[in-house]
Parts: structure tokens; sequence; C-alpha cells
């Protein structure tokens, strides 16, 4: 039985994700413009008899639904960021409601696919003063959108100096968007390049009675936005299955617990646990007297790495040569 408290030598287990980000002040604020103007666009076609207003409100609240599901992530997130049911915290919350937003602009894009390939080959006539409105109040409003969520993105941007195609930055020291709030960023950047791409088609078939420019312009724009559902899923994707970091990262911390000279790292999974949040689980083998407390001191500084476990493997040759 140990006489003393053992608290001292439990790591913490925050994995930082207590802390309110600034970001997800923005999320809030979009949402409350998107519902306002969805209301509006619902009374105001319902007043005027404008099916076009009314069919874009109503559509506007499946974007509400979107970020109010990047809001709910965050709040889940700080929420169980201390609950030790959770190995390595709640940081991948954000990451599985990203995964959801990259499924559900996917299914999007491919209705808007399916919808602009029907009107190619059944063109209907277009009511082109109200599509033109309709589209011109969508793009302010997700433009205004876009830019209070991506005040965080300029401000702050990851160190990228290892984008990786998963857009994993190696350095995470900045304060980049999250795969969440990023989710979030490409579902108004959709809406908003669906209604300038209405705007450009339909004033174009206005000018030249071409109405298959409308669908051409939708399928352009669809092909688009699957494309960032593609790299939102693989990205969520990567960490939420563990995919291993980055290998400039990698090479930084093995170079680090080696730097002895004598050392040798057998074994290394490191791996994403949420936004800017890493984990370690290194195996070294050495002739040394050094234990695993003298390798995690030999880590570089980083706030991002979170909970290092180290095994210490003793070499019992006559040399600094392991094989």
């Amino acid at each position: 039985m140990h006489s003393r408290p053992t608290d001292e030598w439990q790591p913490a287990h925050g994995f930082g994700q207590t802390v309110r980000r600034p970001v997800e002040r923005r999320v809030h604020a979009v949402i409350a413009l998107t519902i306002v103007t969805m209301i509006a666009e619902v009374v105001a076609g319902w007043l005027t008899g404008s099916m076009a207003l009314l069919a874009d409100g109503l559509h506007m609240g499946t974007h509400a639904f979107a970020l109010g599901l990047a809001a709910l992530a965050y709040i889940l997130t700080r929420a169980r960021a201390l609950d030790r049911r959770y190995s390595f915290g709640s940081g991948k919350i954000g990451e599985l409601a990203g995964f959801a937003s990259a499924l559900l602009l996917g299914v999007s894009a491919l209705v808007i696919a399916g919808e602009a390939v029907a009107r190619l080959f059944d063109p209907r006539p277009i009511a082109y003063g109200d599509a033109i409105m309709v589209a011109v109040i969508g793009l302010i409003v997700n433009l205004a959108s876009a830019a209070l969520l991506g005040l965080d993105h300029h401000h702050g941007h990851d160190d990228g100096h290892d984008h990786h195609h998963d857009h994993h930055h190696g350095h995470g020291h900045g304060h980049g968007l999250d795969t969440n709030a990023r989710a979030a960023l490409l579902h108004v950047l959709a809406d908003a390049l669906t209604s300038l791409a209405a705007i450009a088609a339909v004033g174009l078939a206005w000018m030249t009675g071409w109405l298959w420019a409308d669908p051409l312009a939708a399928l352009l724009a669809a092909a688009v936005i699957l494309k960032w559902s593609v790299d939102l899923g693989r990205q969520s994707a990567g960490v939420l299955l563990d995919r291993q970091a980055p290998e400039a990262m990698r090479r930084e911390i093995t170079a680090a617990l080696e730097s002895d000279g004598d050392s040798r790292v057998v074994d290394l999974h490191l791996w994403s646990v949420g936004h800017q949040a890493w984990t370690l689980v290194a195996a070294v083998v050495t002739h040394g007297d050094a234990g695993p407390d003298d390798y995690r001191a030999r880590l570089p500084g980083r706030p991002d790495l979170h909970h290092p476990i180290i095994e210490v493997n003793r070499c019992l040759g006559d040399g600094p040569e392991h094989g």
C-alpha cells in the first residue's frame, strides 16, 4: 500500500479541450444571422407569394441545422473534456461533427447535380427577377457568414509547413480553424458558390434565352462542393482513425528522443486527439540509464503534445550499435 496520495503522478486529462475558442462565438453569430435571414425570407415569401423566397428561406433551415451541429460539438467537447471515460479526451467530437458535415455537403452536392441533370434534359421557364433577387440575398448573407468564420483562420493560421493533403499542419502553434469550424465555413461557402453561379447563369439565360446555362452552372458548383466534401471527409476521417502525424513532426520527435547519440526509437505512434492536440507512444532502446522521465524531458516544448508514454528498453550489448 502507498502511504501517500498518488495524485501528483497522474497527468492532466484536458488534452487542450477545456478552453472556449474565439471561433465558437463566431459560429453562434452566423447561426443567428442565418436564422434571422431564414425567418425574413419565409415571411416575405408568404406575404408576397414568392415561391423562390419561400424555398430559399426553408433551404436556410438546413444550413442552420449544420451550423447548430458545429455549435453543439463545441459544447460537448468542453463538457466532456475532463471525463476520464474518454481515454484521450473529447477532442474528436469536433472531428465527428466535421465528418457528419462532410456527408451532408456530399449529399447536397449530389442532389444539386441530380436536379441540374434533370433540368438539362427538361428545361423549365425561370422567374428571372425572383431568382436573381434570392441569389443576391443568399450571396450577401453567406459572404458575411464566411467573413465572420474566416476571421480566426486569417488571424491565426497554423504554420503550414506540412500540409499533407489532410491539412494537419506540422506545427500547431497557431489558432487556425479546426475541422468543426472549417466544416461550418464550407457550408456557407458552398451556398455562396451556388448563389454566385445562379446570378451568373440566370443573368446569361435572361439575356440570351439559353436555359441550359442555369443547370450547367449548377453542375459545376456541385462538382466543386463535392470536392470540398471529399477533402473534409478525408481530413476528419484521418483523425477519427488515428492516422499517424505528418512525417516532419515524427522526425522532430524522433530526433529529440535520439539526441544523446545512443538511444534509438524502435516504435513511434504519434497521432491527433483533437484540434492542435497530439499524443504519442514510443519505444526506445538504449545502453544508458535514462528513464521515461528523462526522455520526456527531451521532447520539444510543445503545448500541443499531451500525455506522452515512453517505454525504455535496455540494450545489453557492449557498444552503441543497436542493429
